[in-house]
């Protein structure tokens, strides 16, 4: 190992781990944000229904 390049490596692989684990947040937060886009979604889909049963309605 010339100069320590191997330890320098390694350290910089483990520091750009964390970077992306921060990066990513915590799983609980992944979580809380997946279960609010699908929430958004829901809303977004109760929303439209009544939307879509007019308009179907006027068509047939």
């Amino acid at each position: 190992m010339i100069d320590g390049t191997a330890d320098m490596a390694v350290l910089h692989s483990d520091t750009e781990l964390r970077a992306l684990r921060a990066r990513r947040g915590s799983l609980r937060q992944r979580s809380a944000r997946i279960f609010a886009t699908c929430a958004q979604g829901a809303w977004l889909l109760l929303a439209a229904t009544p939307v879509i049963v007019v308009v179907c309605a006027l068509k047939g």
